[in-house]
């Protein structure tokens, strides 16, 4: 009975050197198809279209956030940045972008111009957008209209 018993139990010993090369090529292959699957979908990631839907998404998540503190009138339509580099931006204007900081987003309305923290859902900073130009064109006529009525 004792001879059954032995006979029965499998014996493992070292693998041969084809179950070796067979192991290492499945797993070389997981391993490439993997990496090819990770390049794809990277890929798609980058598409024009994608980072557009990205930054569409990110521009109303925002302009939603802001809309929660800050009374926000008409349709029109804000252009959102995040900031990267706010030392760049307060060599432009320091007193505007003094307490800004990298992850901030610059809101720009036609009218205003505002800085919003997301992260602590706090606004930073706010700023009237003064057109020159325009006001160069009501400088011009006030300056005519005056000349005419002398």
């Amino acid at each position: 009975m004792e001879e059954k018993v032995k006979k029965s139990r499998l014996k493992f010993g070292r693998p041969s050197w084809k179950v070796i090369v067979a192991a290492v090529l499945v797993l070389a292959s997981l391993g490439a198809a993997a990496y090819f699957w990770n390049e794809a979908r990277e890929a798609r990631e980058r598409t024009p279209e994608a980072t557009q839907a990205r930054n569409i998404q990110e521009t109303e998540r925002v302009v939603g956030e802001l809309s929660e503190i800050l009374l926000i009138e008409g349709d029109a339509e804000p252009t959102v940045a995040r900031v990267e580099d706010p030392e760049v931006l307060k060599s432009s204007n320091p007193d505007f972008y003094k307490n800004t900081q990298v992850g901030d987003y610059l809101v720009l309305y036609p009218q205003r111009a505002i800085v919003y923290r997301s992260s602590e859902n706090q606004i930073i900073n706010i700023a009237p957008i003064i057109n020159t130009d325009q006001l160069q064109q009501n400088q011009q006529q006030a300056a005519e209209e005056s000349e005419t009525t002398e």
